[in-house]
């Protein structure tokens, strides 16, 4: 069986117990090293984790701007070259109908080249006699000729 301590025993090993765990905490490496940073230089480093974090929220933002940019303009693109091309396409169908429409349009006869036409057909109408020097129109016949027949 053990022995109990005798309060005198057990004051003096409890007193040696209390003295000797300082020393050798103190001794054991516990406290501040070289290696430990100081708060000065913790606080400049959460400062400067912060200051990073801030930054890369930043281009978080940024990046977040061009990819709603470019996912606008991947919409609206397709529409509008659609539209262009379909713009051209309209216009160059109607061009053909413009001409022919341009070409149909019935226009005013101007009065002085309706008499140059007059002038132009006496000249041709009327047969000159080169010996006599007579000028003799040709007289209009009553029946028309037809210059092209289909199949008479």
């Amino acid at each position: 069986m053990r022995k109990a301590m005798l309060p005198e025993n057990r004051f003096r090993f409890t007193t040696a117990v209390l003295v000797w765990i300082p020393i050798i905490i103190v001794l054991s490496g516990c406290g501040p090293s070289g290696r430990d940073l100081s708060d000065l230089q913790w606080l400049e480093i959460q400062q400067a984790l912060q200051d990073e974090r801030a930054e890369v929220g930043k281009q978080r933002d940024l990046l977040e701007a061009d990819r709603r940019e470019f996912d606008e303009r991947e919409r609206s693109e397709p529409v509008l070259a659609a539209v262009i091309s379909a713009s051209a396409l309209l216009i160059c169908c109607s061009l053909p109908l413009l001409l022919v429409a341009v070409l149909l349009w019935p226009r005013k006869r101007e009065q002085e080249s309706q008499a140059v036409c007059e002038a132009m057909l006496d000249e041709v109408v009327t047969v000159r006699n080169l010996t006599s020097g007579d000028t003799k129109r040709i007289s209009a016949s009553p029946t028309p000729k037809r210059l092209a027949t289909g199949g008479e």
